[in-house]
Formats: C-alpha cells, sequence, structure tokens
C-alpha cells in the first residue's frame, strides 16, 4: 500500500505540468475563441511559472501525509468504493472551495489569496499560481474532512487519486481564457451542472461574485453569480469576446 500511495503521490506532484503546458500551447498556437481579447503579459507569466514550483507539490504531500499516517483511512479497493469516494471528494470541494474562497475574499483573510488574484486576466499558468498557505488550506480542508469521514467508512485512495487528477485539469482548463464549449451553453442541461471557461475568467476581471470551483450551484443557491455569464460565454463562443476587464454584457 505505501509504494502505492507514494507512486499516487508523485504523480499528483507533476501531473499539472504537463497539463498546463498542454494547453498553453494550444491557446497559443491554435484558433480559440477567447474570452478577453487580451494576452497575459510576460510579468504575469514569469510570476505565476515561479509560483507553481512553489504550490503545485502540496496536495501530493498533504495526500501521502493523511494516508501513510493512517489518518485517513484505506479500505479494499472496489469499483464502488472507488466510484463512492470520488463523488464524496467532488461534492465536498465544491462545499469547500465555495466557502473557504469567499472567505479569503475578506479584507482580513485577503493576503492568503492575493497572489491568485494578481492575475486579473486569467491564462493556463495562472491555474498553478496560488500562495503556498492558500493551497495548504484548500487541500487540507479536502482530506482532512475525508480524514474523519474514514474514521468510521474506509475509503479508497486511487478514488481519491482520481479526483484530484480531474481536478488539476478541469481546472486549467477553467483558467485559460478560451472557451471551448458551444454558444448557448449555460441554457443547456449540461450548462446547469458544470461551468465553463468564462465563468471562472469573470471572477478574476471582476474580483468577486462566481466563486464556485467547477459548479455553479452555490453561487445560483446563494446569489453569487453574475448575471452576463450565459451572455459573456455565447459572445466569447460565436468569436465575440470582451475587449477589456471592465466590460459587462446587458
Amino acid at each position: 500500500m505505501t509504494n502505492e500511495i507514494l507512486f499516487y503521490s508523485v504523480i499528483l506532484a507533476i501531473i499539472n505540468f504537463p497539463f498546463v503546458m498542454a494547453v498553453d500551447w494550444y491557446v497559443h498556437n491554435k484558433p480559440v475563441n477567447v474570452v478577453y481579447k487580451m494576452e497575459e503579459s510576460a510579468e504575469q507569466r514569469k510570476r505565476e511559472i515561479k509560483n507553481s514550483f512553489v504550490t503545485t507539490p502540496v496536495h501530493a504531500i498533504l495526500f501521502a501525509g493523511f494516508i501513510v499516517s493512517g489518518l485517513l483511512r484505506i479500505g479494499q479497493e472496489s469499483i464502488a468504493l472507488i466510484f463512492g469516494t470520488f463523488v464524496l471528494t467532488f461534492l465536498w470541494t465544491e462545499i469547500w472551495h465555495y466557502f473557504s474562497h469567499i472567505d479569503m475574499h475578506h479584507k482580513s483573510l485577503h493576503f492568503i489569496h492575493r497572489e491568485h488574484h494578481l492575475s486579473m486576466l486569467t491564462a493556463p499558468w495562472t491555474s498553478v499560481s496560488f500562495s503556498f498557505l492558500e493551497k495548504f488550506i484548500f487541500s487540507f480542508g479536502i482530506l482532512g474532512v475525508l480524514a474523519l469521514i474514514s474514521q468510521t467508512h474506509e475509503l479508497s485512495a486511487f478514488g481519491i487519486f482520481a479526483y484530484y487528477v480531474m481536478y488539476f485539469f478541469t481546472n486549467t482548463l477553467g483558467h485559460a481564457n478560451f472557451e471551448f464549449r458551444k454558444a448557448g451553453y449555460y441554457d443547456s442541461p449540461m450548462g446547469k451542472v458544470f461551468n465553463s471557461p468564462t465563468y471562472h475568467a469573470l471572477h478574476h476581471s471582476r474580483y468577486i461574485k462566481n466563486y464556485g470551483l467547477l459548479t455553479p450551484w452555490l453561487d445560483k443557491l446563494l446569489g453569487t453569480e453574475w448575471k452576463d455569464v450565459s451572455l459573456v460565454q455565447r459572445a466569447a463562443a460565436e468569436g465575440r469576446p470582451l475587449s477589456n476587464l471592465k466590460e459587462v454584457k446587458l
């Protein structure tokens, strides 16, 4: 089991980089429908790449630490346990991210989140540019609650690992400043359940609202969603990007 966990951890420590580099290459070499017709500055790119080497391994270290220490109890792997653990991790992370994200926008805690928001225009490398403390809090909150649950029902290491891999990839796309969904996505059944890159691009450019990670559920429920998100998504998908960070679609 220990060798297996260490293998998963090594993958988690490095897999973000090929994801980011692949998406970064794609958006700079292929015709894409951008959300904002702007390019990140050389200074922003340099800062984000530097941050990535500090924060990217945090998830892997905590993942291995919780499991190897026995704080997060792992059961016998099965399809049912893997799937159940994946869904549990997904749902809890959506809740944890939303509320911790809002808290980090409060003045007293913004120092934790400030580094990420230095990038008002999202780009692939923005997805891995955080302060060490922010990434630690985010991942500790995920794994800490899973560890508590595992005391009464053992969980799947692979299910947690699979969630993290999915999160790394979708988070990269979510920061890429290009809209790969079709126009009108937010009017579709899928658009009611999952965000598109436009969603988080608006959060960065406007600083508030659209706090959700992969889903808009809590933003819709608690009134923290930008009302023009569907209009901006349609415009981007149709090749009519926003021209400046303060532009609003009415």
